[in-house]
């Protein structure tokens, strides 16, 4: 029986968490940028090991601004930014808030069960940068939210329309990530401070304040080597009223990855993150007593991922996005087989629609698809990617009656000005469109000798983006086999990009798209998730 908890607590890219306690029950959410379905949501009996169960965006609103169109700039970048999700106990049910990036509004979404389906309520028109929505004692509902000015806005009784809204807090600082709690009959704004600092505003008067402000952590370092400061998450207490701070830490190639720790109060209910401190930064702890989190068992914290996901039932599991939102019309389920039909005539892998993806796993992952690819049609071309600006793939091309297993690196796409790539609208960033830059090349091929072939990917997912580990490169290597037992390699490793573009992680992705025209398909039988670990 473990009777401590390690960070990260979940090893995937799953950043601005939103974290909340409904009973003995949790739930955390995620911003998912432009993959659909958005915003994640994950359950879990302990703040430990968690599950994903649902997603609070169906569909990113408008559909066809988040839908692939070569006629018109490319979503990547906009969508879901830090959101926000909290119950309702007065009419049972869950709302969630997400002001759009790509739009100038904020979207309400409401559910009874999380895990259940999400309805759209409608639209505010007031875009409620970052926002993190209180639903106070007595049922009135806020939004904090804001950058450099930090608003306060109470919203009418459904929680749709603004009523009144003020100003309670300014700084020359750059803020963001608000969530908003009352605690002990106190307010407080939980908020970001230049990436790296921790602030809190706190309020005795009433939410509109007046607030003080004092900052919580400064710079602490990061449990995980070669990532940074732990920063814009959220708050939650256990029924006998502890309380826990889920932050990320950017942990690229992974992503934005959620650690947690605990959080105690001062006689003045000032909250300070318990963490080593030998300096003013602090340590935040790679171990933390489990105290009253429950038993854990010695399962390890990714069990519920590392498995075979097969395609029999009649949905994907809620582990799984798209890229944008999807062509239904593409896609269906068929003799226990996923069958991915081109949605789009194309050259580049970013212009194709319906590339499913998942999460990669720290510290390394292996992904391996069996895929059928006796229906594809001339010109096609299909395969498994490490999806994100900058990717790579090892798939099927096919050319008249020719299949040829190839690998291609190189695939390229990013922010039409790469020098801006968020601009600053009304006073808050704003996401700026992007375009292809590359369609890759092919960097070693061999004949297909099978119809049916299995795919893999397996990808050192350890962070190097600060500190020593930042002149560190990680790797994704690309291999085949036709019985799903001896693999052989495909082209060179690839170099995974740690920049921060796009704010987003690798994941597998899983595609098909036409290069001439509609009609080809490609049917995948399951997709095995492993964990390893890499050594230097």
């Amino acid at each position: 029986m473990s009777s401590t908890f390690t960070n990260p607590l979940i090893w995937e890219d799953l950043p601005d968490p939103e974290l909340l306690r409904v009973g003995s029950t949790y739930y955390m959410s995620a911003s998912s940028f432009h993959f659909s379905p958005g915003a994640p949501i994950l359950q879990s009996p302990n703040l430990i090991d968690w599950t994903y169960i649902g997603h609070s965006v169906p569909t990113l609103p408008p559909p066809d601004r988040f839908t692939l169109d070569p006629r018109r700039p490319t979503a990547y970048g906009k969508g879901v930014w830090a959101s926000t999700m909290k119950y309702r106990a007065s009419n049972g049910l869950f709302y969630f808030y997400s002001a759009i990036q790509g739009t100038d509004n904020t979207y309400v979404w409401t559910a009874r069960n999380p895990a259940g389906v999400w309805s759209e309520r409608g639209a505010i028109e007031r875009f409620y940068y970052d926002l993190g929505l209180l639903v106070d004692d007595d049922d009135t509902i806020y939004i904090a939210h804001g950058t450099k000015t930090i608003q306060v806005a109470r919203l009418d009784d459904e929680g749709v329309t603004e009523v009144e809204s003020r100003i309670v807090h300014e700084s020359g600082d750059y803020l963001e990530g608000a969530r908003m709690y009352k605690i002990n009959g106190s307010y407080y704004i939980w908020l970001t401070k230049d990436w790296n600092t921790q602030t809190v505003l706190k309020s005795t008067s009433g939410p509109f304040g007046p607030y003080e402000v004092r900052d919580v952590i400064k710079g602490m370092r990061s449990p995980l080597a070669g990532s940074g400061s732990p920063h814009q998450g959220a708050l939650v207490d256990t029924p006998d009223g502890q309380w826990y701070y889920v932050a990320f830490i950017d942990a690229f190639p992974a992503g934005r990855v959620p650690v947690m720790a605990p959080v105690v109060f001062d006689d003045e209910g000032w909250p300070t993150v318990v963490a080593e401190y030998t300096d003013e930064k602090g340590q935040w702890l790679l171990e933390y007593p489990r105290g009253a989190l429950g038993d854990g068992g010695e399962r390890p914290k990714t069990h519920q991922r590392i498995r075979r996901y097969e395609f029999t039932e009649p949905t994907l599991e809620h582990c799984w996005e798209w890229n944008h939102n999807p062509d239904n019309s593409k896609w269906r389920f068929e003799d226990g087989q996923l069958v991915l039909q081109t949605g789009t005539v194309t050259e580049s892998l970013h212009l194709a629609t319906n590339t499913l993806t998942l999460r990669t796993v720290g510290p390394g992952s292996i992904a391996t698809f069996c895929i059928d690819t006796s229906r594809m049609l001339d010109g096609d071309r299909a395969g498994a990617s490490m999806f994100r600006d900058e990717s790579a793939y090892i798939g099927i091309h096919k050319d008249g009656q020719k299949a040829t297993l190839v690998y291609v690196d190189d695939v390229k796409v990013g922010p039409i000005n790469p020098d801006v790539p968020v601009g600053w609208l009304n006073g808050r960033p704003a996401a700026l469109d992007w375009k292809c830059i590359s369609n890759g090349e092919v960097r070693a091929e061999t004949p297909l000798a099978h119809d049916r072939a299995w795919l893999r990917i397996k990808v050192d997912m350890r962070s190097a983006c600060f500190g020593e580990e930042k002149v560190a490169t990680r790797n994704a290597t690309f291999a085949y086999s036709y019985d799903g037992e001896n693999f052989e390699q495909l082209g060179p490793s690839y170099a995974l990009t740690k920049s921060m573009a796009g704010y987003i992680g690798y994941r597998f992705g899983l595609f098909n798209f036409a290069t001439k025209a509609l009609g080809g398909e490609v049917c995948v039988s399951h997709c095995d998730l492993e964990i390893w670990e890499p050594r230097d």
